[in-house]
């Protein structure tokens, strides 16, 4: 299948880009059509975190490159100024491999120096870095923040804006940055240094881990992130989001404990589903799937109950199609009637893909060794961990 677009801007460009780059996502194959209540959990639980993004620096990496973008090195032309964007990010990569070979989460591993990613590092945690407030115009795409940066500085109106930083009095703000487009209004980065690139590390520094840890807490409240940082949780002692359920349900508040007990047993539900998809896509001979079937049926009855109206309403979502499917699933396993849990999902299938591209209309084309989609859901539990432990590796380390 071939896909396209009318190329009418950069920005209707990107759009369609990050939507072609999800189905490219660890994680995001999503054969049954529940990705969209899968998200909406785990931006519950992590705001700001994605399935791609690899090491905490960049969210520092990103801001500094931007922040340098509209200081009118590279003209007023924002068209240029987006390729110097793209370039630099490029530089910065081959700092970072240069820096060390072996270190771990380099975007552009594979293809630098000479190439470089179709997906950005900017496009990749620009969500991330509005989510925590690093960047203070949360509307703001980054085609639009460096259009409107660039105006600004041509205008000359940059002296009435202040330094938006909520730890300072607001005349202190108007007088520390007048008229540096480059940290007024827009960025709330105050360990930004001119030196930045030199000895570029893909490890955070104690200022930069200090600062991630300070303002994430202050911009997620009230969520799971906000809490395993605030008590400095280790979240390399569990295995799984439903581990860390577990120890931590009778930790949380109310609210969200009831969250990550409504996302466990939506887990449960769906991991059904997937595990009778693969046994029958593989005509019953994936033996994972088999094992994990024989496993889990035992326990059927229980491993159905969800209150899927509560996870439509604590979530406010509205996917009728989503919804009757779950519902019907999880009547049907509920009642152990696996022939209609099995018609149930290659109806859901066709419905999405429409039955020439559903994969279980065409099962002697796939390999039945192997697991096709995802496995248990762990909410973007994996992808935080990788960025918590950066932080607090940085936070103990010893700056050179």
């Amino acid at each position: 299948m071939q896909l396209g677009w009318i190329d009418f801007s950069k920005e209707d460009r990107q759009k369609a880009l990050d939507v072609i780059n999800l189905l490219s996502e660890q994680g995001a194959v999503d054969e049954l059509g529940i990705g969209i209540i899968r998200d909406a959990f785990a931006n519950y639980f992590f705001p700001g975190t994605s399935t791609i993004q690899t090491r905490a620096k960049y969210f520092l990496i990103v801001p500094y490159v931007l922040r340098e973008a509209v200081d009118g090195r590279y003209g007023k032309d924002v068209n240029r100024i987006l390729k110097a964007i793209d370039s630099a990010e490029k530089d910065c990569g081959i700092r970072l491999l240069n820096a060390d070979p072996k270190a771990e989460g380099v975007i552009g591993t594979r293809v630098l120096p000479k190439g470089w990613v179709a997906r950005k590092p900017s496009d990749i945690y620009w969500n991330g870095i509005r989510t925590y407030g690093i960047f203070c115009d949360y509307g703001l795409s980054i085609t639009e923040y460096v259009s409107l940066a660039t105006k600004l500085r041509e205008e000359k109106k940059v002296s009435r804006l202040g330094n938006r930083n909520d730890d300072m009095k607001e005349n202190e703000r108007d007088d520390l940055d007048a008229g540096d487009i480059s940290n007024i209004r827009f960025w709330n980065l105050p360990i930004y240094h001119d030196d930045w690139r030199d000895n570029l590390s893909i490890e955070l520094t104690r200022e930069e881990a200090f600062y991630l840890d300070k303002q994430m807490q202050k911009s997620t409240k009230g969520t799971l992130l906000e809490y395993v940082l605030k008590n400095h949780i280790d979240l390399n002692q569990f295995d799984s989001f439903v581990a860390l359920t577990a120890a931590l349900s009778e930790k949380v508040d109310a609210a969200l404990a009831n969250m990550m007990k409504l996302a466990c047993d939506f887990n449960n539900l769906v991991y059904m589903a997937r595990v009778r998809y693969n046994v029958m896509l593989s005509e019953s001979e994936n033996d994972e799937a088999i094992n994990n079937w024989d496993r889990i049926q035992q326990d059927i009855g229980h491993r159905a109950k969800v209150d899927l109206d509560a996870v439509f309403g604590e979530l406010e979502l509205i996917n009728p199609r989503a919804k009757s499917f779950l519902c019907g699933i999880q009547a049907a396993f509920m009642a152990s009637d696996i022939d209609m849990a099995d018609e149930l999902i290659r109806k859901r299938e066709c419905s999405l893909k429409g039955t020439g591209r559903a994969k279980l209309s065409r099962t002697k084309g796939f390999d039945h060794s192997k697991w096709v989609g995802g496995r248990e859901l762990d909410y973007r539990f994996s992808n935080a961990r990788r960025i918590l432990n950066d932080i607090y590796a940085g936070e103990v380390c010893s700056d050179v």
